[in-house]
């Protein structure tokens, strides 16, 4: 039986997904039943537990031959404290995984994670990597995946209607994109094979690095618009844009402070680019199958609105 954490995310569905598909038995953990609904009609348990509750995550956790554990990865914008959100979180999945007597978790984590400090939220999975790490009899792997595709999402509204994609990043730095199917279907995989002891770091880098820059083109030729720009705005337009959008002060500081850490390449990866590093999706695949589709669907407003 593999426990699945997160299991109603990309990450965490896909990694359920790739282990039913491949006939094992599967537990599937979220907040949710509901949202999980289509794990059940695939044969998979479900179990509904909050992340931060370490007695339902026991129980959720025994009989385990393998744990994928997640923290939410994507920010909770109007939070007042979202690094202490992810050590509630991490204790409560550290405390679940000692008590429920697993052996074997691989952990879902960022590249930029062997800092403790300047890298906005990575810092709390450098944090989580610690805690867990240090329980005694449990052999973890950490998944330290690179940037990830779908945050190209994030910006089709404004690539629709206003012809550009703003962002904080230095147009021309090279990004490990990876997409969060990939990463799911890779933990799904390590837990059934089981290949490592200890405790060990895999960098998911994705198909191949692409700059912004370059990421914009892909999506310009994908939906047919020729002047679609890439405009690098600076981490003080971005900090106050997400100031505007009413995301909390800390979150935003959080958010600015990754952008600084990938421009000054304190967030890079770390191992060589190898067949076990990088996975198979390209950045053109993903923008074909999922960011074209949006764009075309996607309601056009007018400028300001």
């Amino acid at each position: 039986m593999f426990v699945i954490t997160g299991a109603s995310g990309r990450t965490g569905r896909a990694a359920a997904e790739h282990l039913l598909a491949a006939g094992h038995p599967v537990r599937a953990v979220g907040r949710s039943a509901r949202r999980l609904a289509g794990l059940a009609a695939r044969g998979a348990e479900v179990c509904e537990a909050d992340p931060a509750d370490p007695g339902a995550l026991t129980d959720a956790f025994r009989g385990a031959d393998g744990i994928y554990a997640v923290i939410q990865p994507n920010y909770l914008p109007d939070h007042p404290d979202f690094g202490a959100f992810q050590d509630r979180v991490a204790a409560s999945l550290t405390e679940a995984v000692a008590g429920s007597g697993a052996t074997r978790v691989v952990g879902l984590s960022s590249w930029g994670a062997q800092h403790a400090v300047g890298t906005g939220p990575v810092s709390g999975l450098h944090r989580f990597e610690q805690r867990l790490s240090a329980v005694p009899g449990v052999d973890t792997l950490w998944l330290r995946a690179g940037y990830f595709m779908e945050n190209l999402l994030d910006h089709i509204g404004t690539a629709q209607t206003h012809h550009r994609i703003s962002a904080p990043f230095d147009p021309g730095i090279p990004l490990p994109f990876v997409s969060t199917r990939d990463v799911g279907s890779r933990a799904g995989e390590l837990l059934a094979t089981g290949a490592w002891r200890g405790t060990e770091i895999l960098e998911l880098q994705g198909e191949r690095d692409v700059s912004m820059r370059e990421a914009v083109r892909v999506i310009a030729e994908a939906v047919g618009v020729d002047d679609l720009a890439y405009e690098r705005i600076s981490l003080a337009d971005f900090h106050a844009g997400l100031r505007d959008a009413g995301v909390s002060a800390g979150v935003a500081d959080m958010m600015t402070e990754a952008g600084e850490a990938i421009n000054s390449r304190r967030i890079r990866m770390q191992q060589p680019r190898t067949a076990r590093t990088s996975t198979p999706t390209s950045v053109e695949q993903f923008v074909a199958d999922a960011c074209a589709p949006r764009f075309r669907t996607a309601p056009r407003t007018t400028e300001g609105g």
